[in-house]
Parts: C-alpha cells; structure tokens; sequence
C-alpha cells in the first residue's frame, strides 16, 4: 500500500505521537483528540459531499481559520460540523443566530468557547444585523490569532481571558435573497476569517442505502 496515495491522505486518521498524546487529523493536518464523551449517538452517513466538507474544514482549521459550509436548508451543513468535532472528541454548541444577539452577547459565547476549548456553530450565521458583524468578525480575529500563534491568553470584551488551543468557531450559511428573507450578505473581512465550503444536493440514495443496511435490512 502506497502511503502517499492522494486517497488515503485525505482520510481522517488516528494515531498516537511520540508523547503518548492521540492525535487526529487528515492530510498534513492533525490536533490533538480531546476524549469528549459524545454518548452513543446516531451517526452521520458518509458521502463525496461529507468527505469534502471535513478535508475543507480540518485544511482551514491548520491555516488558523474558521469554517463555512454554505448552502440551501437541509445539504447536512450544521450535521457535518457536529459530526467532525465527534471524530475530533470536541464538545460542538450549536448557537441559532437572529436580530437579538448583539456583539456582546457574541463576545461572551466566544469567551466560554476559547475558555474551555469547544467548537461553536453559528447556525444561519447571516441572520446577525449587519452592524454588529463588524464588532464580530474582530472579536473573531483575536481569537483566531490567539490560537493560531498559541497565545496561552488574550484580551476580550475588556476580560484577559485564557486561551484553549482546541476551541473553534463555525458557521453556516443560507443563501442571501428570495426564500431567505432576514438574510445579508457578509461582509469581505469577515469571509476571509472563514474556508468556505458550498454544500450541494446530498446523496440521497446513498444515504438511504446506508441507512437500510445500518439497520439490518
């Protein structure tokens, strides 16, 4: 077996390091698996467009960005990020975004996040009214850099807060316009905080084919 085949690089895989620590990761990618009991919950089935979504995020995730799958309601968008922090052992919240969440209800998310070093998901992300995702996509950056640069601590909403390396933040996208009504388009500087991944029509005879054999028929 060749183990440079581009096929099995970009597999997810588990392997332990020099220092006893687990690490998971695919490509030239990995982080440290974090034994987050996830309980024996229904798995998502793996298709071409689940594959695409992890290689894009856990790529962006060792460039130090977040991750943005954006697509029409019920591709698997928010359901394929919770399913890589379970393979990851993350702890994934899940966070509905509307009107009423201002920068600083934002900011003290984030800080609960990077404190304890979850994944968040901010789901239907462009629903936050456009002049707070200025304030936002700062907040954002600092955290970024904190964890890219392995920055043990960081300055936010006035509070030096502590910095756990494995906290994420990503969000999903409806598409802005007719059918979406509430829907704004981001700006440039916060799209470039995030790898986007466009999430098209799932497999759905795949998945049903799974699904049935999973369950013994």
């Amino acid at each position: 077996m060749q183990p440079n085949r581009l096929d099995l690089v970009q597999e997810l895989k588990y392997f332990i390091d020099g220092g006893r620590q687990t690490k998971v990761g695919m490509c030239d990618a990995f982080f440290d698996y974090t034994f987050e009991y996830q309980g024996n919950s229904a798995k998502l089935v793996h298709s071409p467009l689940t594959d695409k979504c992890y290689l894009t995020l856990v790529i962006g995730m060792k460039l130090g960005y977040g991750g943005n799958p954006y697509g029409p309601a019920g591709t698997g968008k928010t359901e394929s990020v919770k399913a890589l922090g379970q393979c990851f052992g993350r702890q994934v919240l899940v966070f509905n975004c509307d009107e009423g969440l201002d920068y600083k209800s934002m900011g003290r998310i984030f800080i609960g996040l990077v404190k304890c070093g979850a994944w968040g998901c901010f789901d239907e992300f462009n629903r936050l009214l456009e002049e707070q995702l200025s304030a936002i996509s700062q907040q954002i950056q600092v955290i970024q850099f904190a964890i890219k640069e392995g920055r043990p601590m960081m300055e936010l909403l006035g509070r030096t807060v502590e910095v756990n390396k494995n906290a994420g933040i990503f969000v999903t996208l409806n598409p802005a316009g007719k059918g979406y009504g509430g829907r704004s388009k981001l700006p440039d500087n916060l799209k470039q905080l995030f790898r986007p991944v466009a999430m098209s029509a799932p497999d759905f005879e795949l998945i049903a084919e799974s699904t049935f054999i999973s369950e013994g028929f």
